[in-house]
């Protein structure tokens, strides 16, 4: 039976460059053949669009501009099965900038418009749901007031809040009481995953901690029997950009987690599409198809586990 998820957050008009190296040395002008792409991107668009490609039904709580951009990201939408009724009007769409190089480094510069201050209608976000056994609400201001309607329907919910710090962060607080499953990236954690995934559950009381940790894979915590383990990262590609591989991990963790209710498992499946993700060129379409994904497990095999706790 396939999946159903629903999925609130940002889509981002993306332009990517790629640079010599970092620090990146001034230089007034040059022409750079193939090396400037454009995509869509941003947490709410890559973990649905991820989700959609490996087989789950999505139903999208997001913006699209009224401007030419939003125009773009309409077509884009439309053409990928993820318009639909949770798809609101803004001035202006979301955009970004990255920088990367050869080594898969990059440097990102987001502009989201006014989309953090808008307020989602609930009433639309409430009939999304029909349905639905999961949830991903990203950690954007205008889904703040959808995580009571989550509650409200018993469902459970993924969010991921980036690079955080502290269990008590005043933006992220809301999510993080309430939220199922809580991902985030290990380079602003005070002191490592192992610490953070123990003050989630006494602090939150959070079932399902994850841990994104670049090269070294990703760690997920489980509270239900106090279990941390370590995924192995997976790259069958190689690494060639980098930007997008947390919400690629997150989306592809949802829609296996949405089948199986296993988060180790949905853990280690994520951790391949992410590997297959920073392979890619940035201009590509790098989210894994359920094929490729099965291709690949079939190839490699599932990544290697251990327990750390």
């Amino acid at each position: 039976m396939t999946s159903r998820i629903a999925v609130a957050g940002v889509v981002t008009a993306s332009t990517a460059c790629s640079v010599p190296a970092f620090p990146v040395p001034l230089i007034s002008g040059r022409r750079l053949a193939g090396g400037v792409h454009f995509r869509f991107s941003g947490s709410g668009y890559t973990a649905a669009k991820t989700a959609s490609m490996l087989g789950s039904r999505v139903s999208l709580a997001t913006y699209v501009g009224s401007d030419l951009l939003g125009t773009i990201a309409t077509q884009d939408l439309r053409e990928r099965g993820l318009y639909g009724p949770g798809v609101q009007v803004c001035a202006e769409q979301p955009r970004s900038v990255t920088l990367f190089d050869s080594a898969g480094t990059r440097s990102g510069t987001s502009d989201l418009r006014d989309t953090p201050r808008l307020s989602y209608p609930v009433p639309v976000f409430d009939d999304l749901l029909d349905g639905c056994s999961l949830a991903v609400l990203s950690n954007i201001g205008f889904t703040r007031p959808l995580i009571p309607v989550v509650a409200a329907r018993g469902i459970p919910f993924v969010t991921d809040l980036h690079k955080v710090d502290t269990v008590d962060s005043p933006h992220n607080r809301d999510w993080m009481a309430a939220a199922h499953v809580v991902f985030s990236s290990h380079e602003g954690l005070p002191h490592g995953p192992l610490d953070w995934v123990a003050d989630m559950w006494r602090t939150h009381r959070t079932p399902v901690v994850v841990v994104g940790c670049g090269a070294d894979g990703a760690v997920v915590g489980v509270r239900g029997d106090r279990r941390v383990w370590q995924v192995s990262p997976v790259t069958p590609r190689g690494v060639r950009y980098q930007s997008g591989a947390g919400d690629t991990l997150l989306g592809s963790f949802a829609h296996h987690f949405a089948a199986s209710g296993d988060p180790v498992a949905s853990l280690r499946g994520a951790v391949i599409s992410a590997g297959w993700a920073v392979g890619g060129e940035p201009g590509t379409d790098r989210s894994p198809t359920a094929a490729v994904q099965e291709e690949l497990v079939a190839a490699v095999g599932l990544p290697a586990i251990r327990r750390l706790r």
